[in-house]
C-alpha cells in the first residue's frame, strides 16, 4: 500500500521523488486539513489586509487556550510582557497551537479515501500561505486583546484555563472578501483556489 501510494504521488507529479519529499506533502496536506477544520472556531479580525505579494486578504483569528503542554511547542519566555512580544510563524506555528505532526507514510492511507490528488491539492494550499507568510501565532493575555477582539470571542474569554495560561492566536490571511457569516473550510478552499492556479503543472 505505501510503495503503491508513493507511486500514485511521483506520476500525478511527473516527476521523481524521495520518500523524504511525499512525507513533506503528506505534512502540508494534514497541516491543512487540521487548519480547515479549525476554522469554525476563528473570528474574522481585520477585513483589509494584505499577502505577502500584495494580494488583498482578510485575517481570521482562530483561539486556544495556551496550555502548559502547547507552550512547550516553543520556546516562549516565562516573563508575560515579554512573552507577548513574541511570535512563530508558518507551519511551526499550526504545530505550536496543537497540529498533530504526521511524518510517515503510513498516515496517507487517511487521505487515499479522497485519492491522491486530493492530497496535492491540499498541500499546495498549504504551500501557497507559508510563501505568503500568511500564518502566525502570538501569545495574549485576556486583559491585553483589543476591545473589538476581544467582544468577538466573547465567552471564550471567561473560560478559567484561558484567564490563567492565556490564549494562543493563530492569524491566517486568507485572499478573498470576508465571509458571509462565521468563516469555514469551504470558505478556505475556495478562497485559495479562486485567487491561485492551486495544482502544479505537471513536468514533461
Amino acid at each position: 500500500m505505501i510503495l503503491r501510494t508513493l507511486s500514485l504521488l511521483r506520476s500525478l507529479q511527473g516527476a521523481h521523488h524521495t520518500v523524504t519529499d511525499a512525507q513533506a506533502r503528506i505534512q502540508q496536506a494534514c497541516d491543512y486539513r487540521w487548519l480547515r477544520r479549525q476554522l469554525g472556531h476563528g473570528v474574522v479580525a481585520a477585513r483589509q489586509g494584505s499577502l505577502a505579494d500584495g494580494t488583498p486578504a482578510v485575517s481570521v483569528v482562530l483561539p486556544f487556550v495556551a496550555t502548559p503542554a502547547r507552550r512547550r511547542g516553543g520556546r516562549w519566555p516565562q516573563d508575560p510582557d515579554e512573552r507577548e512580544r513574541c511570535f512563530v510563524e508558518g507551519a511551526h506555528a499550526c504545530r505550536a497551537a496543537g497540529a498533530p505532526g504526521y511524518r510517515k507514510l503510513e498516515s496517507l492511507s487517511q487521505g487515499l479515501a479522497q485519492g491522491g490528488m486530493a492530497i496535492l491539492k491540499d498541500a499546495a494550499r498549504f504551500q501557497y500561505l507559508l510563501d505568503q507568510q500568511a500564518l502566525r501565532l502570538t501569545w495574549r493575555r485576556s486583559g491585553t486583546l483589543p476591545p473589538d477582539l476581544a467582544r468577538q470571542l466573547g465567552r471564550r474569554l471567561t473560560d478559567g484555563d484561558a484567564e490563567r495560561h492565556g490564549l494562543f492566536l493563530l492569524t491566517l490571511k486568507v485572499p478573498a472578501q470576508p465571509p458571509e457569516g462565521s468563516p469555514n473550510g469551504a470558505w478556505l478552499d475556495a478562497s485559495l483556489d479562486r485567487y491561485r492556479r492551486i495544482l502544479p503543472t505537471p513536468a514533461g
